[in-house]
């Protein structure tokens, strides 16, 4: 019987069987079995010397700042705090503490130097230009915006003749550009020691030698060093080129505009909240005692003066308009009051009357008792 044989058929079936498989084989060991999935220790994900950083992605917020009703009411007007813009000037508010002519801290808390936003853009301009000259220069603020009820009260106490208290400090009546936040009061202070530099006079000296007008005169005769002259110079000059203007009186004082333009484009600050006590409240006052001694009673006041005479005048003079008056001696003049005050608001409020009815010069003087003094000695006694 013939069985049909397969042997060629099988050798080759057997043939492509061996190569299937050994092609598995292949594909199987060229490809890397997926790795099995499993949770990292942190020993695994951060290394030893690696620096963790915050994730600020979830932080908290960063809380807003919290202003005084007084602040709130100086940005309505327009007016920023200059080191929002520029954290490296420096501010040091002189009528912030006592160190001013008038030996009183009169801004009680405030302490911030808020000026008009574009005043302040050209101020960090001049800091910019100064520290381009010197490095480690910077400005320092002494004053910038000011109520104007604080301006009143240095007219009213400035310790210099009628004739020229203009030179010093503008009328209140009129407004200063401090009151617009378009005026700014500045030295220079060495940032490695943090001393101001010498200009020759303190901060707020009513003499000649704080003249800008008379800075080369008193070069010449010794009174005004070369140092002192030189940074003077360096600080009008960083600030005219800014777009500031000085004045010839003050080397610290500059002004950003003409006051007829500060009327026109920014309000006057009339008043803020937080002024010290015994600034506007004027009473009787007790020295404290100490035993074996007398009790020294004060009693602080306040009159509006309204004329001068180097003779006496009749009580009853018609320059007088009626007003009742009372005489005093003093520096050789006679002088004639009217009013009477313990309460400094009301003494403004009656010198305002005053100026209405034609005493347009009038100004408010203080007294212990009936004897005419400072209001810088005033205010000591309220603080003894």
């Amino acid at each position: 019987m013939y069985m049909p044989t397969f042997a060629g058929p099988m050798k080759t079936l057997v043939k492509i069987s061996v190569l299937l498989l050994f092609a598995l084989l292949w594909d199987a060991c060229s490809h890397k079995t997926a790795p099995v999935a499993t949770v990292p220790t942190p020993k695994d994900t951060i290394p030893a010397d690696t620096v963790l950083q915050a994730d600020t992605s979830s932080s908290l917020p960063v809380p807003t700042p919290e202003y005084t009703p007084f602040e709130k009411k100086l940005q309505a007007y327009g007016l920023v705090d200059v080191q929002t813009l520029d954290s490296s000037i420096k501010v040091s508010l002189k009528y912030a503490t006592t160190d001013n002519f008038m030996h009183r801290n009169m801004y009680g808390d405030f302490d911030k130097a808020y000026l008009q936003k574009e005043v302040a853009e050209k101020l960090v301009k001049a800091q910019h230009y100064l520290k381009d000259s010197v490095p480690w220069y910077s400005l320092i603020i002494y004053d910038a915006v000011r109520p104007r009820i604080v301006q009143q009260w240095m007219w009213d106490s400035v310790n210099v003749p009628d004739r020229v208290r203009y030179k010093y400090l503008s009328n209140p009546q009129y407004g200063s550009l401090h009151n617009f936040g378009a005026a700014v009061d500045v030295s220079i202070v060495n940032d490695s020691t943090g001393k101001a530099l010498d200009m020759g006079t303190p901060f707020d000296c009513f003499c000649e030698l704080a003249y800008p007008y008379f800075e080369k005169k008193m070069l010449a005769n010794g009174k005004l060093s070369r140092k002192a002259y030189q940074n003077r110079l360096l600080l009008r000059h960083v600030m005219k080129k800014a777009g500031f203007s000085g004045i010839s009186t003050e080397w610290w004082h500059f002004n950003s505009c003409s006051r007829k333009t500060a009327r026109k484009k920014y309000p006057i600050v009339e008043n803020f909240e937080g002024l010290p006590e015994k600034t506007t409240t004027l009473a009787e006052h007790k020295t404290p005692t100490t035993d074996n001694t007398e009790t020294t009673q004060h009693n602080i006041s306040f009159r509006v003066q309204i004329k001068i005479s180097k003779k006496p005048l009749s009580l009853s003079c018609p320059c007088f308009k009626g007003l009742k008056v009372w005489q005093y001696y003093h520096n050789g003049y006679y002088k004639y009051t009217a009013g009477h005050f313990t309460d400094l608001n009301q003494a403004v409020k009656f010198r305002n009357q005053l100026r209405k009815k034609g005493f347009h010069d009038c100004f408010v003087v203080a007294f212990d008792k009936n004897r005419r003094i400072s209001f810088k000695d005033a205010y000591k006694i309220l603080e003894e």
